[in-house]
């Protein structure tokens, strides 16, 4: 009988051996759903703000690009001295061109062929027109802007229309 008395101990001691490991894993098991729920909660709030910055971080981008293309745009263009432009192609040249005298009046060009043209005024090559209000002016006694992107020069009468020029285009 004792056999049996020692036998009952012994699944008695098992079964309260298994009850214990099965407790704590329920504990843990319920532990480790309630961290992942309050990770859950934790990254969705993140996410959020994430958003919302993310949303205003594009919004100062757009800015300062929009900022930068006016920038740019007003870089793109300069006042240059006359000398530098052949008056008969209307391109900036970057050095100095051969002076052309027409009656007391200097005009510039980059070849023999530009010499022949102002001299002679072919086509009415002297003038240009102003962007702003479309009247002619003489090449010689004009404002000279530069677009750099393209190297073409556009004449004004007067630097604050030059500068007016400019200005718009920053806009």
């Amino acid at each position: 009988m004792k056999q049996m008395h020692s036998n009952q101990n012994d699944s008695d001691t098992q079964a309260a051996i298994i009850k214990v490991p099965m407790r704590k894993i329920y504990q843990l098991s319920i532990s480790a759903f309630v961290l992942l729920l309050l990770s859950v909660l934790i990254l969705s709030c993140s996410n959020k703000k994430k958003g919302i910055d993310e949303s205003t971080s594009l919004n100062a981008i757009k800015t300062s690009e929009l900022t930068n293309e006016a920038t740019a745009s007003i870089q793109n263009y300069e006042i240059v001295p006359n000398e530098k432009v052949c008056m008969v192609n209307d391109r900036f040249m970057g050095v100095p061109q051969i002076a052309i005298d027409v009656n007391g009046v200097t005009y510039y060009g980059c070849c023999d062929n530009c010499v022949e043209k102002l001299q002679k005024n072919l086509d009415d090559v002297r003038f240009g027109t102003n962007p702003l209000n479309k009247i002619k002016v003489d090449k010689a006694l004009a404002i000279i802007v530069q677009d750099k992107s393209k190297g073409s020069v556009y004449y004004f009468s007067s630097k604050e229309e030059a500068n007016t020029f400019i200005n718009k285009l920053g806009v």
